[in-house]
């Protein structure tokens, strides 16, 4: 069963692919301190210094941006090179199914149906989410069509019946990391994915230990950090070896007081990850690096959105620059 749109392939060689990424991501923002210290960045952008693939001013507007600009990109792939990267717009488009369940059948239906009109999600996926009656009768057909997947998706009704949405959507990504990491991946999608996991299992430690929560982290299998390690932090209560671990991890540095920092740290260190692997520019990493990259740049910008009454300082460290 798809779990991704089929689209029809325009046959273009992968030198071409290349060089248009190579041009869309020059157009990328790379000095965030004008539009910080802006009060009206977005007004700004719209007077022309921007050339990127954000057009939308609005929150809603500039996420549904970047589902068109993903599919935009698989759309002049090849398909040899789909599948290299079908398990990243996956992986993005979870982002899609949730927005939709959330907003189900409410007053931004109209929203959420022109997401679903750039979105890569299977023709069945965008029926079950554009015309249930509720979500959890959503939930259940979403279980059935990803089960099609693994056999490790069964049980999402039963986590959406215990937690609600929150624990669905936290079951289904996590369920995901693991599983597509089992698989037999492109060299650079491999340890791709596997610091995606060792991203949220360490910020799953650290936010049991800042918060002091009841229920111990559960850790997702095939990330690069061993689950041993994450053990003995959680055993020793080592909130400042959350902090060494991840300067280890990321090369950056971050205080253990401080939650936005070590959220930051863990997308730098992808972000200077991908950057060195996006050097070649005729390889994957060049396309991958394009696409994280989106990613966050339509997340700052979204800080951006959010922040306008926010002091300067607050805003910088909440952007990943």
């Amino acid at each position: 069963m798809e779990l991704l749109q089929r689209l029809e392939e325009r046959g273009y060689p992968a030198e071409y692919l290349f060089s248009r990424i190579r041009g869309r991501r020059a157009r990328l923002i790379r000095d965030w301190r004008p539009l910080i210290f802006d009060t009206g960045p977005f007004d700004s952008l719209v007077g022309g210094r921007y050339q990127g693939f954000l057009k939308e001013r609005t929150a809603s507007g500039i996420g549904r941006d970047l589902v068109k600009e993903y599919r935009w990109v698989y759309g002049q792939m090849s398909e040899q090179h789909r599948e290299i990267f079908l398990p990243f717009f996956l992986y993005s488009e979870l982002r899609t199914l949730y927005i939709c369940l959330r907003h189900g059948k409410s007053k931004k239906s109209g929203t959420t149906a022109d997401l679903l009109v750039v979105s890569l999600l299977s023709d069945e996926i965008k029926h079950v989410l554009s015309t249930m009656d509720d979500a959890a009768s959503a939930v259940s057909d979403i279980e059935r069509i990803f089960r099609s997947r693994s056999g490790a998706f069964a049980g999402l009704r039963a986590v959406f019946d215990a937690e609600g949405l929150r624990g669905f959507e936290q079951r289904l990504t996590n369920t995901f990391l693991a599983t597509t990491v089992q698989e037999r991946l492109h060299p650079l999608m491999k340890p791709f994915f596997m610091r995606l996991i060792d991203s949220r299992n360490i910020m799953g430690v650290y936010k049991y230990l800042k918060l002091e929560l009841k229920a111990g982290p559960s850790f997702i299998k095939g990330g690069g950090v061993s689950e041993q390690r994450l053990g003995e932090l959680v055993a020793k209560e080592d909130l400042p070896g959350v902090a060494s671990l991840i300067r280890e991890f990321t090369g950056v540095k971050a205080d253990a007081s401080d939650a936005t920092q070590i959220e930051m740290a863990l997308y730098k260190g992808t972000t200077g990850f991908l950057k060195k692997e996006g050097k070649d520019p005729l390889g994957a990493g060049l396309v991958l690096d394009y696409l994280w990259r989106c990613s966050i740049e339509t997340m700052n910008l979204s800080v951006l959105f959010h922040g306008k009454e926010l002091e300067r300082e607050a805003i910088t460290a909440e952007l990943v620059q």
